[in-house]
């Protein structure tokens, strides 16, 4: 969000904002947490995950527990998150759904892609409880394509819809024509402080090595004293390049032994002072930052651009060596199933070019990017996924009043702080859509605007 305007002006504008923001009606969630007890793909945090945006959305957000449908394995069996049950959820959570509703979607387990065969790319999807055992995909799990039909595709005009998806694999699982990707979260003091310290170690290191060329033009010391060996030996402590040639006596510094010391250190030294200010510059630019700047942001059609960028797309590893266990299940029966993110030209490529999302209130919030994957953490105490818990703890801090555009950049700075490389994604259908507040509430500086009816 901008600024609060004083001017009249700005102070309708951003009055207009929070009416268009409002939640005047019911608020209904639907929540998955899929933990996938005594199974080979076991997690831990998924259930953790759901039951607390339980309590947020009913303590902080005016939901009724009655209406909060609960699907995990803590439930009745009635309720486990089987493949039935889910898609059961979804429908339950658009039934009656009017203008001025609220409905929440939360999902926390295993995502995946499926591939046909080794020459079509993958299409996302989201395991149920039953896809862990012999039963076949793509009968056993979600494709993005259900995931349309029942979340995305009946929501009424007027009726704000918020998805939630912490797996693995999850950027494009929307397919909507508007993703905001915080590649790179905004400037921490521990960053800053890290920066100052490296950028000052490596002017030191330079700085040391004026010092040694000045001390050695200006007679302090006379390498004319040392033998050829000690000389060898200092060339090599202050990283001279070694040379090879004819006349080389094996050590690497014929070039350098064979010349006037004084000719090659005033040409070297005038070389390193560059340098040196060069580094001077780094540090002084790295302590000039200020904490809070420097967030690198995307906004844009992803699918199109990952399209467009395959053939140059690089792959990252999100694993540490902390106890963290991945959001991904892979695809049985395939000899070698592909990660690859997935072209326009498979999946949802038909909806994005169509009109009937366009005035869809709509936000869906991604993990992380189609290469990568979620992690099912031990973050302060107990198991939970990453994002979910980075997403809460982002919303606390700014009093579970924030629009959806500062809510992921502080929701990856969170990831960042906590040494989770996954980079969460954000689609919508309309660019203004990333400055209405979650779940109703907003605030701006200098004033709080209450986009909600209780």
């Amino acid at each position: 969000m901008g600024q609060c305007c004083s001017s009249n002006e700005g102070h309708q504008a951003m009055r207009l904002l929070a009416d268009s923001a409002k939640v005047t009606g019911a608020k209904k969630a639907c929540l998955v947490g899929i933990n996938y007890r005594n199974t080979r793909a076991e997690l831990r945090g998924c259930i953790n995950d759901v039951n607390n945006m339980q309590k947020v959305l009913v303590e902080q957000y005016g939901f009724k527990v009655e209406d909060i449908l609960m699907i995990n394995e803590d439930q009745d069996k009635s309720k486990w998150p089987y493949k039935k049950v889910i898609l059961g959820g979804m429908e339950w959570l658009y039934k009656g759904a009017k203008p001025g509703d609220l409905l929440v979607f939360h999902y926390s387990g295993h995502g995946s892609q499926f591939q046909a065969d080794k020459k079509t790319m993958p299409s996302d999807v989201i395991c149920p409880l039953e896809c862990v055992g012999d039963e076949p995909w793509p009968g056993s799990v979600i494709m993005d394509t259900e995931i349309h039909q029942k979340l995305y595709d009946p929501l009424p005009l007027g009726c704000k819809s918020v998805c939630l998806f912490d797996c693995c694999h999850s950027a494009t699982v929307a397919n909507l024509g508007e993703t905001m990707v915080v590649k790179e979260g905004p400037l921490t003091a521990a960053a800053k402080d890290a920066l100052v310290k490296r950028c000052q170690a490596q002017k030191d290191a330079v700085q040391t090595q004026v010092r040694f060329y000045q001390e050695v033009n200006q007679g302090k010391l006379d390498l004319k004293k040392h033998s050829q060996d000690e000389l060898v030996k200092l060339f090599e402590k202050h990283s001279f390049p070694k040379k090879t040639g004819s006349g080389d006596d094996g050590s690497g510094y014929s070039y350098l032994l064979n010349q006037k010391i004084v000719a090659f250190c005033t040409e070297s030294v005038q070389k390193v002072e560059a340098l040196l200010a060069e580094k001077e510059e780094d540090l002084k630019h790295a302590q000039s930052l200020k904490v809070g700047d420097g967030a690198k942001i995307y906004i844009g059609n992803l699918e199109q651009d990952l399209e467009d960028d395959y053939e140059k797309h690089q792959k990252k590893k999100t694993l540490t060596s902390r106890e963290i266990r991945i959001r991904y299940l892979p695809q049985p029966k395939m000899e070698e199933p592909s990660r690859e993110v997935k072209p326009l030209t498979a999946g949802l490529k038909g909806p994005l070019k169509t009109e009937k999302y366009k005035d869809h209130q709509l936000w869906v919030f991604s993990g992380c990017q189609d290469d990568q994957t979620s992690a099912d953490a031990h973050v302060e105490g107990i198991y939970q996924g990453a994002f979910t818990w980075a997403l809460l703890k982002a919303l606390k801090e700014d009093s579970w009043k924030e629009s959806y555009r500062n809510l992921l950049i502080q929701l990856k700075a969170n990831l960042e702080m906590g040494r989770y490389r996954q980079v969460p994604a954000l689609s919508t259908t309309h660019e203004l859509y990333l400055d209405y507040g979650f779940c109703g509430k907003m605030k701006s500086d200098g004033c709080v605007i209450e986009g909600i009816t209780a």
